[in-house]
């Protein structure tokens, strides 16, 4: 893997096109081609997917593209600020993050002020969101130092700190035409009859256990399928199998087919930061909560 493969690879990950991606890498189509094929040759993935003249980043591919396309960029600033002579030996501290589409919002912002704002230096370290078991390792170990993450995959996990930023419910996704499209909000009575796909990437999730719960008694008595993965469940709300009920964190504005409508419930996600009680610079932690919480506010994120 070198540093040309990587820029085709993020060039052809913005454009979607080889043609354009030619054009701002100043080589030809077929060496964009060639680099991206060797890439995935090297990674043993698909990264994106060629049919019918169009382009499109595969699963592997996007989690690629959070990953590279953050580190490229900090990879860049820090070959700028050496030429400008501005580098200093900041303490790192190391985030863990995911590919969901609200961190997308609010990460890099987030990136920029504790760099600029701060005598340490954050350092982005991605995870896969499919293995949440393994968060908890990663922080004891030291691995990352602290992750943005719902506090319902620590409940019981020892030697781990929990500092809420914020709570949030769940959303109904629909697609365009489904009834329910126009509504501001869903009630429980407007799932009545409904095909529905419960998110539920945990079985130990009490918010989850409690919506559930709330789905399935007398007063609504909604049937409804769990799916443990989001792309599964946004293919069956698009194939019209059904709609889908996810947490609000979840939403994703790409999706300009659907809608992602708020579910009026008592139950809800809370969201912050977690990282080990044997941490060195817990001082550190408040400062980065500061700004995360910030950040946040910044993007105003829509979910």
């Amino acid at each position: 893997m070198n540093s040309t493969q990587l820029k085709c690879f993020i060039s052809l990950a913005k454009t979607l096109n080889f043609t354009k991606a030619a054009r701002e890498m100043f080589l030809s189509q077929s060496a964009v081609s060639k680099n991206i094929k060797n890439l995935e040759k090297e990674l043993k993935v698909s990264l994106f997917d060629r049919t019918h003249h169009k382009v499109a980043l595969t699963r592997s591919g996007q989690i690629f593209y959070n990953h590279v396309s953050l580190t490229m960029n900090e990879t860049e600033n820090v070959i700028s600020n050496l030429r400008q002579g501005e580098v200093t030996d900041k303490p790192k501290i190391k985030m863990g993050y995911t590919d969901l589409p609200f961190e997308k919002k609010w990460l890099p912002i987030a990136l920029n002020l504790i760099n600029t704002r701060t005598h340490f230096e954050l350092i982005p370290y991605f995870v896969d969101p499919g293995h949440e078991k393994n968060i908890s390792k990663l922080l004891t170990d030291k691995t990352i130092d602290f992750m943005m993450m719902q506090k319902d995959v620590f409940m019981a996990s020892k030697n781990i700190h929990y500092e809420r930023l914020f709570e949030k419910g769940f959303s109904v996704v629909v697609l365009e035409n489904d009834p329910l499209f126009l509504k501001q909000s869903i009630n429980f009575q407007d799932l009545s009859g409904r095909d529905i796909y419960l998110w539920n990437g945990n079985d130990n999730f009490p918010s989850i256990e409690s919506l559930k719960y709330s789905l399935s008694s007398d007063m609504f008595n909604i049937n409804f399928k769990e799916e443990s993965d989001t792309s599964t469940l946004i293919a069956y709300v698009r194939a019209k199998m059904g709609i889908g009920i996810v947490p609000s964190v979840l939403y994703n504005k790409a999706d300009t087919d659907l809608r992602y409508i708020p579910l009026n419930s008592d139950e809800k996600l809370s969201y912050g930061m977690v990282f080990s009680e044997n941490i060195n610079q817990p001082e550190v932690m408040k400062d980065v909560s500061r700004f995360i919480s910030l950040a946040v506010r910044i993007a105003k994120v829509d979910f």
